[in-house]
């Protein structure tokens, strides 16, 4: 069973807050007699903070989950009008969302989402058991929150963008070897990116040859006393496509490497990029997490 800070009303269906009241307040109104003692929680009369906890979801083996909520909320005693969230309470709901290697949910890997200043969902990694927490509250609702459902969903559609002709020296801030290249497209979770060098840099081919020779044991001659040819070493300029290698990623950018093939040396050139990933999914003005439409 899920867990919350209210209670479930069974009666409407919904998760509901818990009042404020305890045994002391039977001596007032309107509590002070049995008449006017109509229901225990009804002295709330604005919204009030609720958070429902889901149960561990177990996914069998570790996956990565991009997650879309559907939250369904109402107000207590009308469900049919949901919760407005506004400037009052700009950063509500918070959705705290949880993967662990453990049945137990110990050693968890968390992030937070709030609706304005951090709506945006990003991998946290591959888990088997999963959990969310959703809170909501808001300020101008004329009775307390209600949630009557959560539902959830993990994307599994990838979206994919090109990035044609792209000059890494204009991604290098000289301040390391990573080449950072900006995307058009913003990801919760980049799973491919395919890199192609369209120039060549400038490089040196080093060749090498040897003579044989007579292996010569030293406590039968002084050192010196055999000469024989030795070899050669030479170099070439060549022009040939760098090495890259895909360092790091981010909702909106990945960043890379080139070197040189034989020497070894950072190095720039045009590329050509094929990305592919999950879509951004981020706190919606309903509340619920999805994409953006």
């Amino acid at each position: 069973m899920p867990t919350t800070t209210g209670f479930r009303d069974e009666g409407q269906g919904a998760y509901v807050p818990k009042d404020t009241l305890t045994w002391t307040n039977l001596d007032t109104s309107p509590y002070a007699t049995w008449d006017n003692w109509t229901s225990w929680y009804q002295n709330l009369t604005s919204s009030t903070t609720l958070a429902l906890t889901t149960d561990i979801f177990d996914a069998g083996s570790a996956i990565e989950v991009i997650p879309v909520f559907t939250l369904s909320t109402g107000l207590d005693g009308d469900l049919g009008t949901p919760v407005t969230f506004d400037t009052s309470n700009e950063d509500k709901p918070t959705y705290l969302i949880e993967g662990s290697a453990n049945s137990d949910m110990s050693s968890a890997t968390t992030i937070t989402l709030t609706r304005t200043s951090a709506p945006n969902y990003t991998s946290i990694g591959k888990f088997r058991y999963w959990r969310v927490t959703v809170t909501i509250h808001t300020g101008t609702n004329a009775a307390p929150n209600a949630i009557t459902g959560l539902g959830f969903r993990s994307l599994t559609a990838l979206q994919e963008e090109v990035v044609n002709g792209f000059n890494t020296t204009g991604g290098d801030d000289g301040s390391s070897r990573i080449r950072t290249i900006p995307l058009a497209l913003t990801y919760s979770s980049i799973k491919f990116v395919g890199i192609t060098p369209t120039t060549v840099v400038s490089d040196t081919n080093v060749t090498g040859t040897s003579s044989l020779g007579n292996y010569v044991q030293l406590d039968y001659f002084a050192e010196g006393y055999t000469v024989q040819s030795g070899g050669a070493v030479s170099s070439t300029a060549i022009s040939i496509p760098p090495i890259t290698r895909l360092v790091e990623t981010d909702p909106q950018s990945v960043g890379i490497e080139l070197y040189e093939p034989n020497s070894g040396d950072e190095t720039d050139a045009t590329i050509d990029l094929f990305v592919k990933g999950f879509p951004i999914v981020k706190i919606l003005d309903d509340g619920s997490i999805g994409e953006e439409s």
